[in-house]
């Protein structure tokens, strides 16, 4: 059966939101549907890193029923203004596609974040008169107060009634952090509507062995320096680690704070933190395997306790000691496996000690890293996982023969 995939980041964009939804993609192809996916061309981090073409490293893909809007200003990702101007076009863009589209549909399946595409597909919903299963990877506007974009009601107000109503609109909705469940279930939504299925690692990834490749003790930061990441924190616990000759940091990073936080690099004069280029999932997780611990920070704020950050699942699948300057949710899944240490309150001392203590304790090291690759192998896994997808779909056609 014919599907409608809606989504703003697709292969081959980094990051967990690109990854989910290839992921999801294939799955639903496997089992036998047509899907075709309505998505932008690709800009995340920069629309020039696509230019290299180890990025498109999945050929079947290149061939996928893919139809890429083309935004006019693709600097929109470096300035909060222009990035909502970005949002607002792609939204534009992405109703026109849905309209002059002359294919029937069995169900959408569209994303949130941007709140833009989870608006298109209630827009497809109708125009295509098909069911609607919304995946929600953020909360919406909770995230804007989050990362101190705005906390006025006057805003605040109509966006909570759009987020309500669109969560309504949806006939299933996906989550990808068991701490939105109670969230969202607070906005009026049934229980058994709502689906989990978490970020997840593919079966060849469980191939990437863990490889020693330096007598340092290495620690890694990947993925996203922007609004919600902490990562200046970082800065000031690898300044207190300086004279460690034994301990190393490494950053694999993207994103809105990265120019600043290089700068501060050099200004500060520290010269135990390498930077590598941003690079494909896989490449990155090999990265991963050649640490020894991981840093994982959230800014310090309820909109992000729901939260379960994808590297986190990377962290620990790739046999990582974890070290999380984080709270609730992510704090809870770290702490459950026994894959590190966490600090709540992010107080520099306290992740300075538990750096020093593993980096000293090997054998703790390793307990870890086994302990956080065994969670995700039971929790974390798209072989299993996608059995929850395959039920919300269920739901949706058991709904809409009932309606029919």
């Amino acid at each position: 059966m014919n599907v409608l995939m809606i989504c703003q980041n697709f292969y081959p964009e980094i990051g967990s939101a690109a990854n989910r939804m290839k992921n999801i993609f294939k799955r639903m192809e496997q089992a036998g549907n047509d899907v075709h996916v309505l998505t932008s061309e690709p800009l995340y981090p920069t629309a020039e890193l696509y230019t290299d073409s180890m990025f498109w490293d999945e050929p079947s893909l290149d061939t996928a029923h893919v139809t890429r809007i083309q935004p006019r200003d693709v600097r929109a990702t470096n300035n909060l203004w222009r990035r909502l101007r970005l949002f607002v076009e792609q939204f534009v863009l992405a109703i026109k596609e849905v309209r002059h589209d002359p294919k029937s549909y069995a169900y959408i399946y569209a994303t949130t974040p941007s709140i833009f595409m989870g608006l298109v597909g209630v827009v497809a919903k109708h125009v295509k008169k098909a069911p609607l299963i919304l995946d929600v990877r953020d909360l919406w506007p909770e995230s804007l107060i989050g990362v101190g974009i705005t906390k006025s009601r006057l805003l605040l107000t109509p966006l909570y009634w759009l987020e309500k109503w669109m969560y309504r609109q949806a006939d299933q909705l996906v989550i990808n952090s068991e701490g939105f469940r109670s969230y969202i279930e607070g906005r009026g939504i049934a229980p058994e509507k709502i689906h989990y299925i978490p970020n997840s690692i593919e079966e060849n990834e469980w191939l990437i062995k863990r490889r020693k490749v330096s007598e340092q003790v290495r620690v890694v930061y990947t993925g996203n320096i922007g609004l919600a990441q902490d990562v200046f924190l970082l800065l000031d616990v690898a300044q207190e680690l300086q004279q460690e000759e034994d301990i190393c940091f490494q950053v694999v990073g993207y994103g809105y704070h990265k120019q600043t936080f290089e700068r501060l690099v050099k200004e500060r004069g520290l010269t135990n933190i390498e930077f590598l280029d941003a690079m494909p999932r896989w490449d990155a997780l090999k990265q991963l395997a050649k640490s020894d611990i991981a840093f994982a920070t959230l800014v310090e704020s309820t909109a992000f306790d729901t939260v379960t950050p994808g590297k986190i699942i990377d962290y620990m699948a790739m046999g990582c000691a974890i070290v999380g300057a984080v709270s609730g949710h992510a704090a809870h899944v770290i702490e459950e496996a026994g894959a590190g240490y966490v600090s709540v309150q992010r107080k520099k001392e306290e992740i300075v000690d538990h750096i020093l203590e593993l980096s000293r304790n090997p054998e703790k090291r390793a307990a870890m890293g086994r302990a956080g690759v065994d969670y995700v192998q039971r929790h974390f896994d798209w072989e299993q996982n996608q059995q929850r997808l395959f039920e919300a779909i269920k739901q949706t056609q058991s709904r809409k023969a009932v309606t029919e």
